[in-house]
């Protein structure tokens, strides 16, 4: 295991358990008052905790430093087109289809931005792939690795990526 993953999983066992200990220490407290309580009011009580445990610890997170987020887009002859991550990762793992793109190839741009309080402050990475789409409107990876061609955007696709990500006077 690579120690930049050791190190994740460390921080994910040691999260959960602090979590798990919190909900013990919590159910140990309930378990005194429950004698007054429904089972049912006693779950809710304990559910809403987790979701304020949740929220807090969400908060501290983001507090902590600042994340990141991937921004794609589209490059078509129309132009530069935002796709959204949560309908461009169901493509890439066969789950759904995009009937509007059948038998079309388009560049993908695929942006990792430095988040601030949810606002794109700064461009990481920058990467470009082909993407084919069959006759059904599935992503075929096979025939987008086949393109010799290069994915790269003209300036002014950078630009109106640039434009869009950071909403200067579009």
């Amino acid at each position: 295991m690579l120690e930049r993953d050791l190190k994740k999983e460390i921080n994910q066992i040691n999260g959960a358990l602090e979590m798990l200990g919190l909900l013990r220490q919590r159910l140990e407290l309930q378990l005194d008052e429950v004698a007054d309580e429904t089972g049912q009011e006693a779950l809710d009580e304990t559910l809403s905790y987790v979701v304020a445990l949740r929220t807090e610890y969400l908060r501290r997170q983001q507090a902590l430093h600042p994340h990141h987020k991937t921004c794609l887009f589209y490059l078509t002859d129309e132009g530069v087109l935002p796709i959204p991550h949560d309908c461009y990762v169901p493509l890439v793992e066969g789950k759904s289809v995009a009937c509007e793109f059948f038998n079309q190839t388009f560049r993908l741009a695929d942006w990792y931005v430095l988040m601030e309080k949810e606002v794109p402050k700064r461009v990481v990475n920058e990467t470009y792939s082909w993407l084919v789409f069959d006759q059904h409107g599935r992503l075929d990876l096979q025939a987008a690795h086949a393109i010799e061609a290069s994915p790269l955007p003209t300036e002014a696709e950078r630009e109106r990526i640039r434009q869009q990500l950071f909403d200067l006077d579009i």
